[in-house]
């Protein structure tokens, strides 16, 4: 963290290095509840899949195809790493089926990324 050598470690250098760690820290979380759903490790979130994880935590009445259909930006009916990660790093959105799936996934990422505590 000491970028200029100077044996202390500054305000700036402080901010930089913490910085960094959240976001290393913010990368692991979204690999952790990526992988929770991509339960076969393909890479993909199936609507199998995202079936499954809505019926583990009661969320029955979901409409998965247009979340999934909102989700996949190639449309081939599957949500890979890099639609996972903007749709969960996405701020207000606007489409139905993103705001219903992150508010689904924010509601439980807890108990995926903390699972003792549950």
């Amino acid at each position: 963290a000491d970028i200029d050598n100077s044996g202390t470690i500054d305000y700036g250098e402080f901010i930089a290095a913490t910085l960094h760690m959240n976001k290393l820290e913010r990368e692991e979380n979204l690999v952790s509840a990526f992988s929770f759903f991509d339960k076969d490790g393909s890479g993909f979130i199936t609507i199998d899949e995202l079936s499954h994880a809505c019926r583990k935590f009661g969320l029955d009445d979901v409409h998965l195809e247009d979340m999934i259909k909102d989700v996949d930006q190639n449309n081939d009916g599957q949500i890979d790493y890099s639609e996972f990660t903007a749709m969960m790093r996405k701020g207000n959105a606007s489409a139905t089926g993103r705001r219903t799936m992150r508010n689904s996934l924010n509601l439980n990422l807890g108990d995926i990324l903390n699972p003792s505590n549950s």
